[in-house]
């Protein structure tokens, strides 16, 4: 992984003497595979694998947007293994709460006959959403899940994030799956979370 929060991180880390890993799911980033194969499920998998493998315990837990959500999904299943759960922008059940909703029902018929939906967000950058990414994440909702994770709880938004908006994890709130949650909403700062003021405040939790 070469994304600004992540090589800040590893500089933090290895200055304060904290072991650091940080990776891509498939279909991201440097690892193989393309996005429009997987959904969340998979993803989920690719984490829990790797912590197994590595047989890592007692970490602290980061996870971005996407990440955030498989984050608290791993988090949930797992309480013991998780000394502290941290997300940025986090998005869970953005597949139901964030896109299916808003389609439209050709866009959702589209879907359904296994092509792939191109969403335009502005000239430089557009989603691809497949059948595979709500098929494969339905099972993972966080809303649904009864479980609890009882450890130290913070989700960091962003007030200019349009992606995954500031108030979007209010629900948490009430379903109690976080009870010693803590919601931050940092001034001026966007989905990315990388600029100075927020990598700042996002360390003082590590």
């Amino acid at each position: 992984m070469n994304g600004q929060k992540s090589v800040f991180f590893k500089k933090y880390c290895s200055k304060h003497n904290i072991s650091f890993l940080s990776f891509d799911f498939r279909g991201h980033g440097q690892s193989s595979g393309n996005f429009t194969d997987y959904g969340v499920g998979d993803w989920y998998k690719d984490l829990n694998n790797l912590i197994n493998y590595l047989k890592l315990d007692k970490f602290i837990l980061v996870g971005s947007s996407m990440g955030g959500w498989v984050s608290m999904l791993y988090s949930l299943k797992h309480p013991n293994k998780v000394s502290k759960l941290i997300g940025l922008a986090a998005a869970p059940d953005f597949t139901d709460r964030l896109i299916w909703n808003k389609l439209t029902k050709q866009e959702k018929k589209t879907i359904k006959s296994k092509k792939i939906l191109t969403k335009k967000v502005n000239k430089n950058f557009s989603y691809q959403y497949s059948l595979n990414l709500f098929k494969n994440s339905k099972d993972y909702l966080i809303k649904n899940i009864k479980k609890k994770y009882h450890g130290e709880t913070i989700l960091f938004h962003g007030s200019e994030d349009i992606s995954v908006p500031k108030n979007y994890n209010d629900f948490l709130l009430k379903n109690r799956n976080f009870p010693n949650l803590v919601n931050v909403t940092i001034n001026e700062a966007d989905h990315k979370l990388s600029d100075e003021l927020s990598l700042k405040n996002i360390v003082r939790y590590i």
